[in-house]
């Protein structure tokens, strides 16, 4: 613990510095004096631009001319369904923007904006103007992270026959099992509000499968929601030490989630909802067995459990969201809400519903975001869960995460983030591990397990101008990133460790998957005996 507690006082200045409120006030948004003179949308015109813009040069090439004869465009009822307003209502500036936003978060447009153009005879027209994303991924990967490497081979289309559906199938193989799975998406289920995914893989070891069916809040004023979720995973559990594999049990978790809420309360910008959700979870072990050397490491207790309770939802939302550009990204708009959100459950599983144990538990979680202009972004976000038996408190985790970027010049970014997490009597899947997963990239996976654990990772981005075919943005990176546990064996906390590295970071300008490609490598400051003196870090997976 010596080690940690150094530190703390460093890390409180780096949380208290990261979350200064940030205040400057925003300039006026076009469509401000049209509500203000209570004007009317008089038509509503679509533009679906391919996704290479041939009207542009430097798109205009064989590449471009390539990309879109094969790729198959929005169809224009899709984006109309998403709209939240029609030809004739009153314009509403806060329903154009959730607009842009919800067609932003489609997985198949890589840009989205809507603005007021004056017809001749003095009638506004709302000119909605997407930009299709390259949707079909044939898949053939392999990245590789804290040592461990994984292997991909499959097909991902994100926009099947322009109907916005999603179809994709996989096979992979990581240091845990080989996967072949399929998947499937829907967010217009019928042409209507509903969504629908679902997805079932096949393990060397079990097999996985979920469904959700749900109609979500899609917008700050929608009258009410409600939704069904049922997942099975049959598999095996695996354990961590010194970044090995140590432990291994049969692991079989079967969940079913069922739910509605409705909004108790509307002002002009925030919103109060509550509700009622009915969980159930079984949970079961096999026999524990040891696959590696587990040094200190214990094996922990493995108690079935079945869980079922009703529970009561609260939560808030305020429509405060801005817009900001190659923050994590490159050259694709990033929404952000800088205002309080928050979420609470609060429930209690009973025995005369079938559980194995009487245990109220909770769920909460809330989160802020400050802006000084786009040049500067804090966000801030904190969750809290856990149930409390006659034992007492279980399965316990809280976390808190601080976000901070500041653009030094429109081609550079400083980016930060810092995190706390602390359990208590945490179940073993839930266990906390601390390496390359969890943002060390000069460290293997799963270096050691622990109950808490803390993480600070600082980055120097720079963009060029560089693109080929406008395709691929070239950006570098330089970071420095250090943590520690709490270990599981008793030896209290471990060293700090830290790593500093240099990447490449390519901007994926055109496919509608991943913002950014990440190649980089780092190196331990302090390693371990055991570990290489350098981790290479392959693929788009981004943690801030």
């Amino acid at each position: 613990m010596g080690g940690a507690r150094r530190y703390i006082p460093w890390l409180a200045g780096a949380l208290v510095v990261l979350a200064m409120p940030l205040q400057a006030a925003r300039p006026a948004r076009p469509w401000q004096a049209l509500e203000a003179r209570r004007a009317a949308i008089g038509k509503v015109e679509i533009e679906i631009i391919d996704v290479f813009d041939l009207a542009r040069p430097d798109e205009n090439t064989w590449v471009g001319r390539t990309a879109n004869h094969l790729h198959m465009s929005t169809r224009e009822a899709v984006i109309r369904r998403v709209l939240l307003f029609a030809e004739g209502d009153l314009v509403r500036e806060r329903r154009i923007y959730e607009t842009e936003r919800l067609l932003r978060a489609l997985p198949f447009l890589k840009e989205a904006s809507i603005t007021p153009v004056t017809a001749p005879d003095g009638t506004v027209v709302a000119h909605v103007r997407v930009k299709d994303g390259w949707t079909t991924q044939v898949n053939v990967a392999f990245s590789s992270v804290g040592g461990q490497k994984t292997m991909s081979l499959g097909i991902d289309e994100k926009n099947f026959l322009g109907a916005g559906k999603s179809v994709a199938y996989d096979l992979s193989k990581d240091h845990e099992r080989s996967t072949w799975g399929l998947a499937y998406g829907d967010p217009q289920l019928f042409g209507s509000r509903w969504t629908l995914a679902a997805h079932t893989q096949y393990l060397s070891d079990g097999f996985s499968r979920s469904i959700q069916l749900e109609r979500p809040f899609f917008a700050l004023d929608t009258p009410w929601s409600t939704g069904l979720a049922l997942s099975q995973s049959h598999t095996s559990l695996y354990l961590y030490d010194q970044g090995k594999q140590v432990y291994q049990a049969p692991f079989i978790q079967n969940e079913v989630r069922l739910f509605g809420a409705k909004v108790l309360h509307v002002t002009a910008e925030r919103v109060w909802r509550g509700g009622l959700a009915l969980k159930r979870q079984d949970t079961s072990y096999g026999a524990i067995t040891q696959t590696g050397l587990p040094g200190t490491l214990a094996p922990p207790p493995l108690m079935d459990r079945r869980l079922r309770g009703p529970a009561l939802i609260l939560s808030t939302q305020e429509d405060a969201f801005d817009s900001f550009v190659d923050l994590q990204g490159m050259d694709t708009p990033e929404d952000y809400n800088l205002a309080w959100t928050g979420e609470l459950e609060v429930g209690t599983f009973t025995r005369a519903w079938g559980s194995s144990m009487a245990a109220p538990f909770f769920q909460a979680q809330v989160a802020k975001g400050w802006s000084a202009g786009s040049e500067d972004l804090t966000l801030f976000a904190a969750s809290w869960n856990g149930r409390r038996p006659a034992a007492g408190l279980e399965n316990s985790h809280l976390a808190l995460s601080l976000v901070q970027y500041h653009k030094l010049t429109s081609h550079q970014i400083l980016a930060a983030m810092v995190t706390v997490d602390r359990a208590q009597r945490p179940d073993p899947e839930t266990w906390y591990y601390l390496g390359g997963d969890q943002g060390l990239r000069g460290f293997p996976n799963q270096l050691h397990p622990g109950d808490a654990r803390w993480t600070a990772s600082f980055n120097y981005r720079l963009l060029t101008d560089q693109r080929w075919w406008s395709l691929v943005r070239l950006g570098f990176s330089a970071f420095v990133d250090m943590g520690a546990v709490r270990r599981l064996d008793g030896l209290g906390w471990s060293r700090v460790y830290s790593d500093v590295g240099v990447g490449l970071r390519l901007g994926n300008l055109k496919s509608s998957v991943g913002r950014v490609i990440l190649l980089s490598v780092a190196v331990p400051l302090n390693r371990e005996p055991y570990q290489a003196r350098y981790q290479f870090t392959i693929g788009n997976a981004m943690r801030f």
